[in-house]
């Protein structure tokens, strides 16, 4: 247990961890701590133990204007007081909070935005907040959060079915809000339907040459953004995963991605094993930093334009990846008319996203022959074979499975690369070495 006396000196330098949060306790005052997240935000801390009962932490405050040391340690003997008086701090913490929320879904959804979103969805938050505003508040407005049914909800998602996108996105956000007001203790239980009503789900799957066309466009994208693009192609994991992903997550000499559960999804941590096209893009990006291949940094971010921000503008990117496609399409299909003998055909490339690619590694696995319970492994994602009473219990890593069905899939895109025999395609010998 690590112990310091925290002062203005002494908090600004403790040490920022690289994986979980790391407490400092005072020297001075029994319970009261300074907390660090691998972010670098500081916060003071209390833990406490009542008579019979656990210990509990409780969160005093982030350092900085108005928390000091010495008013942060001050509200902590106050709190220290009432615990010997036989009261609980959090519990009475947690009442305070419940009656000064207001749960008006229009201002329930400004309190979600600032506890929630703008920390957790630091990227997409100002959009997730719009979609409410524009597509949801309009038809709840007034209505209080327990007031608000299942039926309620699946008209608003309805009134969106022309778009799917958007009401996917939409119910997305709207399960979100629920799920953290029902964590709050401001819900008993979600209204929110397990699936968006009326949407049908996305089933674009790329084909052969799609994804050819797909990696050798990515060679036209500046530095990281193609770099990016390979890595989701070899790994399949969630864009802003890997857009996010920091270089303490990674193991060079075990090839491996370590996901941490605070940046997934389904917030669980995910272990990603790294098939060699995936180890020579971060090669490539290791040696851009000044690094050698086989040692990776261990500080900062794979994909940054800033060095301290993860990459955005995906859509720009979406739209250039676009333009580049098409001609390789077109030089493909010609190429294969050309060699049957057929006429010539005009060639479109038919509206795909980013998430398509982790749809089309998956269904391409399954053709392998990966079972369905692997592929699901692979994507970090719960469903089917892995949900329920079975994922609960069913404590198997499936490490070595994963990584089988990663390497399946990286020997499938090799060749696909090799076939095309494009001119810009790395060399994946090299890529190796």
């Amino acid at each position: 247990m690590a112990r310091l006396k925290l002062t203005l000196t002494t908090v600004p330098k403790a040490a920022i961890p690289e994986k979980g949060d790391a407490y400092y306790w005072d020297t001075e005052l029994r319970g009261f701590g300074l907390r660090v997240t691998p972010r670098g935000v500081r916060s003071y801390v209390l833990q406490y133990r009542l008579p019979g009962r656990n210990a509990r932490r409780l969160t005093i405050g982030i350092h900085g204007s108005p928390w000091t040391p010495e008013k942060a340690r001050g509200r902590a003997e106050e709190l220290l007081y009432d615990v010997k008086r036989g009261d609980d701090p959090v519990l009475a913490a947690r009442k305070r909070a419940r009656e000064a929320v207001d749960l008006e879904f229009s201002k329930y959804v400004d309190t979600f935005t600032d506890a929630y979103l703008k920390s957790e969805w630091r990227d997409s938050w100002a959009d997730a907040k719009r979609q409410l505003e524009l597509h949801v508040i309009p038809h709840l407005r007034g209505q209080a959060l327990p007031e608000i049914e299942k039926a309620d909800l699946a008209r608003v998602i309805r009134r969106l079915s022309d778009r799917p996108a958007l009401a996917r996105n939409t119910h997305a956000t709207l399960r979100k809000l629920f799920a953290w007001a029902v964590d709050q203790g401001d819900l008993v239980s979600s209204p929110i339907p397990a699936a968006p009503p009326g949407v049908k789900a996305r089933k674009r799957v790329l084909s052969p040459d799609e994804i050819v066309a797909l990696w050798q466009a990515s060679f036209e994208l500046a530095r990281p953004m193609g770099q990016f693009v390979r890595l989701l192609v070899t790994t399949l994991q969630r864009r802003g995963e890997v857009a996010g992903l920091p270089w303490a997550e990674l193991n060079s000499l075990k090839k491996v991605w370590m996901l941490d559960g605070e940046r997934a999804k389904n917030e669980d941590d995910h272990l990603v094993p790294l098939n060699p096209l995936a180890v020579a893009v971060l090669a490539e990006m290791a040696n851009a930093t000044g690094h050698e291949a086989k040692r990776w940094p261990r500080k900062g971010l794979v994909f940054s334009t800033t060095g301290a921000t993860p990459i955005s503008g995906f859509s720009k990117v979406k739209k250039q990846l676009d333009r580049e496609m098409l001609p390789i399409l077109q030089d493909m299909a010609d190429k294969r008319a050309d060699a049957l003998g057929d006429e010539r055909e005009l060639v479109l490339l038919r509206p795909w996203r980013f998430h398509d690619i982790r749809r089309t590694g998956t269904t391409q696995m399954q053709a392998l022959g990966v079972p369905i319970e692997v592929t699901e492994k692979v994507i970090n994602h719960k469903s089917g074979e892995t949900a329920g009473i079975r994922g609960v219990y069913n404590l198997h890593a499936y490490t070595d499975e994963k990584r089988d069905a990663l390497e399946a899939w990286g020997a499938y895109l090799e060749k696909l690369i090799a076939r095309a025999s494009a001119p810009n395609v790395i060399a994946l010998a090299k890529g190796r070495a």
